[in-house]
């Protein structure tokens, strides 16, 4: 089955699901969500023709025009990046490579300005949605002064995503909840104790996640050169 019939399906059921989701959650600077209203129940059509553009939008990787890309894969003249896919294999974990619809990249994975970038930078403008990489189960959902409004999801396996300076939470996303490849986090945006450009910084992390460090401690994957699932 193709990526995009998979991608599909799945943006279907999980649009179906969130639209169904109640509960109430606070409002917290360190740790806990606001509560939302559930949104209306979108149409079969209405959910079809979103979860084909979501799945489109994913299919392609592109450098961002106008920038020096630090530590940037292998593009064209284009800057479309060469023998990109989609999705990607970690520990047999099928993850999304860039979950931010029609996003370009920003900044690679490895050293930048003397220090360990553990992820990958995208961007869109404008802003727009950050979904999750594949399923899972929310275990954080808060604020730090370095990662803004964060998500961490477990994806079993020992392998967790990270999705970071959100603007706002999307629906139903709150520390223990689980949540399907290509639902809504949140928004991109720039959340963090100092000034920066609006953007995601997404990591792929490995390891064991029940130490005093728990998430801090996991060990972080180039999800650009991870293989292809």
């Amino acid at each position: 089955m193709s990526f995009l019939r998979i991608l599909f399906l799945l943006v279907v059921a999980s649009a179906m699901l969130v639209s169904c989701s109640t509960g109430p959650s606070k409002t917290s600077r360190s740790k806990s969500v606001e509560t939302r209203k559930s949104a209306p129940a979108a149409t079969p059509r209405q959910v079809s023709s979103s979860a084909k553009a979501l799945a489109d939008s994913m299919r392609n990787l592109q450098l961002c025009k106008g920038l020096a890309i630090s530590n940037a894969p292998r593009a064209n003249a284009s800057r479309y990046v060469t023998g990109f896919t989609p999705m990607a294999r970690v520990n047999g974990v099928a993850l999304i490579r860039t979950p931010a619809p029609n996003a370009c990249l920003t900044s690679g994975f490895g050293m930048r300005n003397g220090r360990a970038h553990k992820g990958i930078d995208l961007q869109s403008k404008p802003s727009g949605p950050v979904v999750a990489a594949g399923r899972g189960t929310i275990v954080e959902a808060r604020y730090r002064d370095d990662f803004g409004r964060y998500v961490l999801i477990d994806h079993g396996n020992n392998v967790y995503t990270r999705y970071a300076h959100l603007a706002s939470y999307g629906a139903g996303v709150q520390e223990g909840r689980t949540v399907s490849r290509g639902q809504k986090l949140g928004q991109m945006g720039n959340t963090a104790a100092y000034r920066i450009p609006v953007h995601l910084h997404y990591e792929v992390l490995t390891g064991n996640y029940g130490t005093p460090k728990k998430s801090f401690g996991l060990v972080a994957v180039d999800i650009l050169r991870a293989p292809s699932y």
